[in-house]
């Protein structure tokens, strides 16, 4: 009888390896986020590009645009017009930061209390953030008006004179300060009152039992625990201020193209519209831009630096 052969065992499949796994889990990872890059690419990262070329051009509507290297910067430095609007945005933009940030603050503390009614005054304080701002610049004109307007009605019941808000170049910057503080409120708002929930509350009650009053619970607990909070609102409003152009177009526009009395409105935004848009020198505003740009890096940087001084993330 013939004897069978043996059969041979098959031999298990060799495991992946932890390499083919991570290049594999790699290669998911980029495909997910494949269309974001090219997303980033298209509409943030080429447009960059080409304004930066554009600022050394002398591009306007019609025509390729010669090539003039520094020109459009040195005419903007130099420019009386960039200084006025220089100014004004800093002014802008620091009193915005103060008008915007403090009230904010005392109306988070407020609302975070166990008040009646605060889950809808959280939302009446909100609606300024999502309102449009052709909407809340038609409803200031209105407010701000010298013969009719609500303000200057209530400041004559309590006996003052009437105020030119929108026609007074003394101090129609205020105005629109006053609007665009009143647009961020809500949402300084709503950041504030997230991170003074995060605020444990075993701290004020040891603190109470130490005797402290409400002003060293505020000085020493609330605010050093709001410091990454106060951060982070400084750091976005400032950024944003920097970039203003919807209130001064709303409030200040005229025919003739100026931001209010005398350009008293006027914003480096502003100004990059008139020279882009109204004036069509495209090159220019580009280089407008870039100095903006450049700007609001430096500003945003000597922020973080100086926060390791005051921010406690401990």
């Amino acid at each position: 009888m013939s004897q069978s052969l043996p059969q041979r065992a098959a031999t298990p499949a060799a495991p992946a390896t932890k390499n083919t796994i991570d290049r594999g889990e790699a290669r998911d990872g980029y495909l997910m986020l494949l269309p974001t890059i090219i997303g980033v690419l298209l509409f943030f990262a080429v447009p960059l590009g080409i304004s930066l070329y554009l600022s050394f051009t002398d591009l306007r509507l019609v025509g390729p645009g010669n090539f003039v290297a520094l020109a459009n910067y040195q005419e903007a430095i130099l420019d009386k017009t960039f200084h006025l609007a220089l100014r004004n945005t800093f002014v802008f933009s620091l009193l915005t930061l103060i008008f915007s940030i403090v009230p904010a603050l005392l109306l988070a503390m407020l609302l975070n209390q166990n008040i009646r009614g605060r889950a809808f005054f959280r939302g009446v304080f909100f609606i300024p953030v999502v309102a449009s701002v052709i909407a809340v610049g038609l409803l200031w004109r209105y407010l701000l008006n010298k013969d009719f307007g609500f303000v200057n009605y209530g400041l004559s019941l309590l006996g003052f004179s009437r105020v030119s808000w929108l026609t007074n170049s003394d101090v129609a910057l205020l105005s629109v300060i006053l609007v665009a503080a009143w647009r961020t409120i809500g949402y300084n708002l709503v950041i504030f009152l997230a991170g003074l929930q995060g605020v444990p509350a075993q701290l004020y009650e040891a603190a109470s039992i130490d005797g402290a009053s409400k002003w060293k619970q505020f000085w020493y607990i609330t605010l050093p625990m709001l410091s990454p909070t106060t951060f982070f609102i400084c750091v976005t409003t400032l950024i944003n201020s920097l970039q203003a152009f919807n209130e001064s177009y709303a409030l200040g526009v005229n025919r003739s193209g100026s931001a209010g009395p005398s350009n008293s409105m006027l914003t480096i935004v502003f100004y990059l519209w008139q020279e882009g848009f109204s004036e069509n020198r495209r090159g220019y505003a580009s280089a407008v831009a870039w100095i903006l740009f450049a700007l609001t890096m430096v500003i945003t940087v000597i922020q973080f630096r100086g926060s390791r001084r005051w921010v406690n993330y401990e």
